[in-house]
């Protein structure tokens, strides 16, 4: 078995890497991919675009300005690497032309220093190359030979994955006491991470604008391109289905690869002083502490139900009670001005994080009946924005929610395809659960729920009893948030949501600050972790290609588009809340399950999940803070 997995894998890598393609083939193709690598730094640098990089806990903004080597030899490797593909694709008389055009202008350049001139050339290659390619494609006349395009994307993910690994042991440096300052190699991959996570808030923005975005593509295909959409990529979706061992195994993999993720803040090398991590830690130890020293049940349930946070998260607090109480740690001896021991409620984030994990596979497994994508999907929660913000900000009550709320969906779909008495009381208990957990949470989850069965109601995909009555679950809910007024004379969670919005955290106010309130949310606040462009363009792949008549897509999609009103109206504080509670991990899954059953896909896979992992491992050993 081992031997026939090794021989497959031999015979992936020597066909990636050109086997049956000529010789001119293979150079043209790892021409395209070395200019294109290049090609990243010399267009950041020369634009000085704005990133936003985090170090020991603190978002530093720096403008672009770094090269592979040197700006000069950078440039000249871009040219030269441009008059190799021009000379060897070009057909007739169209290479020697522009090839001698390109080429001399290069040569002129570079014997006589004119800086100018070389960057000039340089910027306009990859274009050059793109216009060469797109006139090719439509063109009725040929001009270019030998190209083979699935080559340089092989040859660029295996540039990917050698720069992927390199910048993830940098990254693991610091939990074996070495400084990154002293290591003489470059993270080049967290350079163009952070600098093409500069263009985030576009991506974001995109994302939850999904209807009309996927409405424009669908014009633009159809009418420009006159693409016909044979929903080929959503028929990739179906019949993927894994051993139930194999399955464990992964699921298993990943939920230890979240409690790895969470752990590494806590390290001492990296954690010298047992400082505190999570920004809520210390505000959640004091409510535990309180509840410690109840007097009696009453007492208790008073503490937890009426006093602490005006009661909108008690069983939260019932529950973190409980690990600290298994635990049996002292929260509150002090080093310096933090707090030290908040392991016991800090790490109830181990608990948290592989929950999620399992969680999000069922749900993703309910969604799309895919193995394949839903290990992705879980893949992605270990190292996804709820784990690495959960950490950051201590948001464990929010975390347990949507532990709860996603399981809900589980049992809401469950009962549309399957209605049956036992998963209609488990979806309205964990409605109640998600109720008394976090409150806020709660509205955010019901509002998707109740416009998702709206929309099923209105174009009949299940049977309207099922519906009518998952419907009155929801109303339930909400009746009892409006009922436990009478008796813990607390405001109900719709009342403290007007209220938040009244105080101004929504408002036409923030209408005029919505794009430096929307830069803000991604760059800066919460440690920027909204700002991972790999999972927002893996959520707009699955946007491209996605069909939105679909009930699982309709799901993501209105997930996705709760966040408009607070991306128009809202506060930071707000968007904030709101955009925790999507799973942009799910479309970003059935987005990499795309690219894997493209030709290409597994080799494009690895630098993926290299890149994701590094970037997560980057984050978290930066989560401790130094003051300069």
């Amino acid at each position: 078995m081992v031997a026939r997995i090794v021989l497959d894998t031999t015979h992936q890598i020597i066909r990636a890497l050109g086997k049956g393609a000529s010789n001119i083939a293979i150079i043209a193709s790892a021409a395209i991919a070395l200019i294109s690598f290049f090609y990243i730094y010399t267009v950041g640098s020369y634009l000085k675009i704005n990133t936003y990089i985090l170090e020991n806990r603190i978002i530093y903004t720096k403008l672009f300005d770094n090269y592979i080597i040197s700006k000069n030899v950078d440039h000249i490797i871009i040219s030269f690497g441009m008059i190799l593909w021009l000379s060897l694709s070009l057909r007739g008389k169209t290479r020697l032309i522009v090839s001698a055009i390109y080429g001399g202008l290069t040569i002129v350049a570079i014997l006589i220093s004119l800086d100018i001139l070389l960057d000039f050339m340089t910027l306009i290659s990859v274009p050059l190359l793109i216009v060469l390619l797109i006139y090719n494609k439509l063109s009725s006349k040929m001009i270019l030979q030998n190209i083979h395009t699935n080559l340089a994307v092989n040859y660029l993910a295996i540039i990917g994955t050698a720069v992927g690994i390199v910048s993830l042991l940098i990254s693991l440096a610091p939990l074996f006491s070495i400084s990154n300052t002293t290591i003489p190699t470059p993270n080049y991959a967290y350079e163009i991470f952070s600098l093409v996570s500069s263009f985030s808030p576009i991506l974001l923005l995109l994302l939850l604008l999904c209807f009309p975005v996927k409405l424009l593509i669908k014009e633009f295909m159809t009418g420009i391109l006159k693409i016909k959409n044979n929903n080929r990529f959503d028929s990739l979706l179906f019949n993927d289905r894994l051993k139930s061992r194999t399955t464990i195994i992964y699921i298993s993999l990943f939920m230890l690869l979240s409690i790895f993720i969470i752990l590494i803040p806590y390290q001492p090398p990296i954690n010298k002083d047992n400082q505190q991590i999570g920004v809520d830690a210390s505000r959640y130890a004091d409510w535990i502490n309180a509840l410690r020293q109840s007097n009696d049940v009453y007492e208790f349930v008073q503490q937890a139900f009426v006093i602490h946070s005006a009661g909108d998260r008690p069983l939260a607090l019932i529950f973190l009670f409980i690990i600290v109480k298994i635990v049996n740690a002292n929260l509150f001896y002090t080093i310096g001005f933090y707090t030290a021991d908040f392991y016991a409620i800090e790490l109830v984030s181990v608990v948290l994080g592989p929950a999620l994990v399992l969680v999000i596979y069922f749900l993703t497994r309910e969604l799309t009946s895919n193995d394949i994508t839903s290990l992705m999907a879980s893949f992605l929660t270990a190292i996804s924005f709820h784990t690495l913000i959960g950490i950051y900000s201590g948001f464990y009550a929010n975390w347990l929610a949507l532990i709860i709320g996603y399981l809900s969906f589980v049992f809401l779909i469950r009962f549309l395809k399957k209605p049956s008495k036992l998963n209609l009381i488990v979806y309205s208990t964990l409605i109640v659960l998600l109720l008394f957990s976090h409150v806020y949470t709660w509205t955010v989850l019901m509002i998707v729920m109740g416009i998702f069965l709206a929309v099923l109601l209105k174009f009949n995909y299940y049977n309207r009893k099922s519906i009518i009555l998952l419907l009155l679950v929801i109303l339930s809910s909400v009746a009892i948030d409006v009922g436990r007024i009478a008796v813990t004379g607390q405001p109900s969670g719709i009342e403290r949501d007007i209220y938040t919005a009244s105080v101004g955290g929504v408002g036409l106010e923030q209408f005029m600050a919505r794009w430096s309130n929307l830069t803000d949310v991604t760059q800066i606040y919460l440690g920027g972790q909204f700002s991972n462009f790999l999972f927002l363009i893996l959520g707009l792949y699955w946007l491209i290609h996605s069909n939105l008549r679909q009930p699982s897509n309709i799901l993501i999609a209105i997930f996705l588009s709760v966040g408009v009103i607070p991306l128009f109206l809202g506060n930071w504080l707000i968007q904030t809340r709101v955009f925790y509670d999507i799973p942009f991990q799910i479309p970003a899954a059935i987005g990499l399950t795309y690219i894997k059953k493209q030709a290409t896909g597994s080799i494009i896979l690895l630098p993926i999940c290299i890149w994701l992992i590094m970037i997560s491992i980057r984050a978290v050993t930066n989560f401790y803070l130094i003051v300069r």
